[in-house]
């Protein structure tokens, strides 16, 4: 038995005889009952229980699982029982401490390796995965060599990708073994290696132990990693389970690093990732949705049901999100939507707004109550993206942006579909136009966009800060909508940069439909100068210089066709 072992059972005979209240009283009880005086020695001869000065007639060694605790010495024949029920008591005293232990000694294996995870999660290159694997295994499991192996099919070559320890002819000794370290790694068996087979291996002869698991993904073997230990040692069962969990999660951190050099397989994924969000979110209808047609729960709903209401619809996309996602596993870029969605949320819910569809890298929410709440929470959720992407840029992880495009009007708000299966619908103009709007955002470069029918309605515009973008014909549309940017929810210098030029925007802007186009490109440039990230200026001063050489047709209006969804 290991030292560990009997530490054990010497701390549970201690406890057993000298704390436990429970077991001392039993044992003076019982040792009244059958008259008798009783002496426990432990393996070094002190005193645990009793008088040592009194003379016994009887004297037994104490010996559980093999091991001698001590001696245990008794007045009469009846004490034979004292001796057995010591034994039990300290038999479930030992198993208590030893579960104990194992049960500590499990959480501990559980904390290093969720911490392993944190670590090579944040690495996309291989090899940097490969040392930080073989660093914590090391770590965890005691061991003086290691070796990570990767295994090339196209190649078919068995290469190093990390070492520790010392091996001058490692590289020679892979190359010598291709062969079977190439057929270990696709039988993909994890193994404690016997000692006589080190003894007849050149390359492992230096080491007196080594186990091996294979970094397994899915139905491939990627590789293995090999540790060793050259003082004589005993890799337990136990410990190459541990460095078996420790290759598998390590093998999926692999398989992400060449999903993301590669960029095919992970995009497949992502773009599944995205699916399932879509599909999962279309199951549930919002209770909000559910009260607005006069229902406490949705199990009071019924097809058919429906409710005219005037409402302001908002779109909010993720800008830049193909880029973003690009350097997630599938797992985490779930992680990242749903990231956002706990952000984004509560906010809509906290300005009396609902999510009524998520999709996949963006939203449409309702606002009952009118576009001043809308309004809000765009600026809002502007505000905490902001100070988000501040601890994302400490991460060195790519900025996260939103486009917002809002529109006012009626629209109707039901349950379709058929007697098996129901689903929450809004049917409205408003709704296709809100969309356009957020699409929009995009091409004139602005956070926030909405129509003159929006900034109409709002109960408190001097709240807000507005640039007049002019008059846009969508798609589908035989009316063209004006448009304005609110400029609350930009940053704090492109706000302050905005503000301060509002009054040369609201000139240029002038200019350009009064058909000035070489003023108004000046007034455009001069502001844009003033700060390049405003590219609604931008866009107006390649505008008003293209039209400088276009002949102009009298009834030119300056409103923006926009041909496309």
């Amino acid at each position: 038995m290991s030292e560990n072992g009997i530490s054990l059972w010497i701390r549970a005979l201690k406890y057993v005889l000298q704390r436990d209240k429970d077991s001392i009283s039993l044992l003076k009880q019982t040792a009244s009952f059958l008259n008798i005086e009783l002496l426990v020695l432990d393996h070094d001869s002190k005193v645990l229980w009793g008088d040592a000065e009194k003379e016994y007639s009887y004297s037994v060694d104490l010996v559980c699982d093999r091991l001698r605790l001590g001696v245990v010495k008794y007045s009469n024949a009846s004490g034979s029982f004292l001796v057995d029920l010591i034994k039990t008591l300290l038999t479930k005293e030992f198993e208590k401490k030893r579960i104990g232990k194992e049960v500590l000694s499990l959480y501990r294996e559980i904390n290093m390796i969720y911490g392993l995870s944190e670590m090579i999660s944040e690495k996309i290159d291989t090899a940097s995965i490969a040392e930080i694997a073989l660093q914590e295994s090391s770590q965890i499991i005691g061991s003086t060599h290691g070796l990570f192996l990767t295994y090339d099919p196209d190649e078919d070559e068995v290469t190093k990708l990390a070492s520790f320890g010392d091996n001058p002819n490692s590289e020679r000794n892979i190359k010598d073994q291709n062969e079977i370290l190439k057929s270990l790694i696709l039988k993909g068996n994890a193994a404690i290696v016997p000692e006589n087979r080190i003894k007849d291996n050149l390359s492992i002869q230096h080491l007196k132990a080594v186990m091996y698991a294979p970094l397994k993904v899915k139905h491939r073997t990627l590789g293995m990693v090999i540790l060793g230990h050259k003082e004589k040692k005993e890799f337990t069962a136990a410990e190459l389970k541990l460095l078996t969990t420790i290759a598998l999660q390590t093998a999926a951190a692999i398989e992400s690093a060449h999903l993301y050099q590669k960029g095919l397989k992970e995009a497949r994924d992502r773009e599944e990732a995205i699916r399932v969000i879509h599909e999962v979110t279309q199951k549930f209808v919002p209770s909000e949705f559910i009260k607005s047609l006069g229902k406490a729960k949705i199990t009071e709903i019924s097809l058919g049901d429906l409710t005219e209401r005037e409402v302001t619809v908002v779109f909010a996309d993720i800008r830049e999100f193909t880029t973003i996602s690009e350097g997630l596993s599938p797992k985490d870029n779930f992680l990242f939507v749903n990231g956002f969605n706990n952000r984004m949320g509560p906010i809509v819910r906290k300005n009396e707004g609902f999510i009524m569809q998520y999709l996949g890298d963006g939203f449409m929410a309702l606002f009952p109550k009118g576009p001043q709440s809308a309004l809000n929470a765009s600026v809002e959720m502007h505000k905490v993206l902001h100070e988000y992407n501040k601890e994302r840029v400490l991460k060195k992880r790519l900025p996260v942006k939103i486009g917002v495009g809002m529109q006012n009007g009626n629209l109707i708000m039901g349950i379709t579909g058929d007697s098996n299966r129901l689903d929450a619908a809004i049917i409205s103009d408003t709704v296709n136009t809100a969309a356009r709007i957020e699409g929009l955002s995009k091409h004139y470069g602005t956070s926030i966009l909405l129509t003159k029918e929006c900034k109409d309605k709002l109960t408190n515009q001097q709240a807000f800060n507005f640039r007049f973008l002019g008059p846009v014909q969508v798609k589908g549309k035989q009316k063209s909508i004006d448009l304005y940017e609110c400029i609350n929810g930009d940053d704090d210098s492109l706000f302050d940069h905005k503000l301060q030029t509002m009054s040369t925007f609201n000139d240029a802007m002038s200019y350009y439909f009064n058909k000035e186009f070489a003023m108004a490109a000046v007034a455009f440039q001069e502001i844009f100068k003033l700060n390049t990230m405003d590219q609604t200026s931008k866009l107006f001063l390649n505008k008003s210089a293209h039209l400088i050489t276009q002949e102009i047709e009298d009834n030119w209006k300056g409103i923006e066709l926009m041909n496309t969804k």
